[in-house]
């Protein structure tokens, strides 16, 4: 569907909870919320992310200095993204 929102599924296997941040291309960073430790988390997306061509995510742990991103992703509408955060 084209007008669909994209989703954001975040499997977060590490103990830390998570700030999940999205990144466009220049870099700008947006933040789209928490995941607690080994649970899981869904994000809608801004409409703005599919518009963006390729994007990343940025998990960003509370109380840490690690702050893995992914890889560059394209998102279209009704697209569901999944990012793995394995354990430490």
């Amino acid at each position: 569907m084209p007008n669909a929102p994209a989703t954001l599924r975040v499997e977060n296997r590490a103990f830390a909870d998570m700030v999940v941040y999205l990144v466009s291309s220049s870099g700008a960073r947006q933040r789209l919320g928490t995941v607690t430790g080994n649970s899981t988390a869904r994000f809608r997306l801004p409409a703005t992310a599919t518009s963006f061509g390729n994007v990343r995510f940025l998990a960003d742990p509370i109380g840490s200095n690690r702050t893995p991103v992914s890889e560059e992703i394209a998102v279209r509408p009704g697209d569901e993204v999944v990012l793995e955060i394995p354990p430490q």
